[in-house]
């Protein structure tokens, strides 16, 4: 039940996530924390964009599409997965496991490895490594362990039907869209778990290592695109097949940006309100996400999956991102430490120009591709020997 147009989609997702962060190790000048709340002399604010060059908004702009798209990939194959797995006679406790297991690994690689290089630049820099080396360091949330608490959240949300689950949680997201500014104004100023549960549901928050938990990516306004492709895999008819996906994906990659440009140009929708200007009307509130960021994005992700589709089989160009997109959990992990290491280890982070950035994010991606085959094919290697032991004797079925 692979589908390959979501492979493709997926990989050049991932290329987009490697440039703006091999940007955010070794350039100066990346558009980040747009839309981010701050409580100043007792009123919210949200950061702006503010000026930056057109390749620095041409970054933002590509490296948007990330996080939304990879979320809702993931719930879509979530859901393929978990439907195949009852097709061959799964029992509800043993999907039940296989989501608690799957999330709790992603949230453990989250603070394991993909925090830890994140926090590099704070590491070598600080003058006392045990000033930095906090509960707030350990505890530094965001993409992955969001689509990790989205899987433990799957638990309960799969035993109602997946319409009512995404009603539900764009319920959630309006309410914490209408009440994120009250939050923000009564934020606790000291540590406390009231303050860190607020920052892993509803607010992201300025990264400091003081605080209990830092996260950025927080868990209700997140689950939404996640249960959104969870929705699109749970309908997904095998029957009527791939081209009628690929036409819905076209559908609703239309409806959604039809609908993002009618919000903006009412002005209602998103923390940050256009200013007349072409950077004003494409500058989304990321952190929180908006109504819009996600129309916008979420539409584009759509019609990238339908070009896809529409892209010949043959072709080299989604062969390649294909590859790419088929390891997503070892691209994410490994891309990270690779743009990573030599900055830390000569203690010059941030250090080069963008376009002298955008060089070493494609030096990264000549070395990556390699050693993504090679980790398919050990992969494909280990799973053929598992399931060499998990099948019967007559090779009928999976024992589960």
């Amino acid at each position: 039940m692979r589908l390959r147009f979501l492979d493709r989609t997926r990989g050049l997702i991932m290329l987009f996530m490697a440039l703006d962060h091999a940007l955010y190790f070794w350039s100066s000048g990346r558009v980040n924390n747009e839309g981010l709340p701050l409580l100043m002399n007792g009123n919210v604010t949200f950061n702006p964009i503010g000026s930056a060059s057109l390749l620095g908004l041409l970054v933002m702009f590509l490296s948007s599409l990330c996080a939304p798209g990879f979320l809702f990939i993931a719930g879509y194959v979530l859901a393929l997965s978990v439907r195949k797995r009852q097709s061959l006679g799964a029992s509800n406790w043993s999907i039940d496991k296989y989501l608690l297991k799957r999330g709790l690994v992603l949230i453990a690689l989250q603070l394991f490895i993909a925090s830890p290089a994140f926090n590099l630049p704070l590491f070598v820099q600080a003058q006392s490594l045990f000033s930095v080396l906090t509960p707030g360091t350990f505890f530094s949330f965001s993409v992955l362990s969001a689509i990790g608490l989205g899987f433990i959240v799957l638990v309960a949300g799969r035993r109602i039907s997946p319409w009512k689950l995404f009603s539900l949680t764009g319920l959630l997201f309006l309410l914490s869209q209408l009440f994120l500014p009250t939050v923000v104004r009564n934020f606790p100023l000291h540590q406390t778990l009231y303050k860190a549960l607020q920052t892993i549901l509803l607010l992201p928050v300025p990264f400091s290592s003081t605080l209990l938990v830092n996260n950025n990516f927080p868990l209700i306004p997140w689950l939404l695109p996640m249960v959104l492709g969870w929705l699109y895999g749970q309908t997904y008819q095998e029957e009527r097949g791939v081209t009628y996906e690929a036409k819905r994906f076209a559908l609703s990659g239309l409806c959604s940006l039809a609908l993002f440009f009618v919000l903006r140009f009412l002005g209602v929708g998103d923390y940050l309100s256009p200013d007349g200007t072409l950077q004003g009307f494409f500058g989304l509130s990321k952190y929180p996400p908006s109504i819009t960021f996600f129309l916008l994005y979420l539409g584009l992700v759509f019609l990238l999956g339908y070009f896809f589709f529409r892209l010949s089989q043959t072709s080299k160009l989604g062969q390649v991102l294909e590859k790419f997109g088929q390891s997503p959990l070892f691209f994410y992990n490994a891309h990270l430490w690779l743009y990573a290491a030599i900055p830390a280890v000569l203690a010059r982070f941030n250090c080069l120009s963008l376009l002298a950035g955008v060089v070493i994010w494609i030096l990264g991606i000549i070395i990556l591709y390699p050693l993504n085959l090679k980790y398919q094919a050990w992969r494909l290697s280990h799973k053929s020997r598992y399931l060499s032991k998990t099948y019967s004797p007559v090779g009928t079925r999976l024992h589960w």
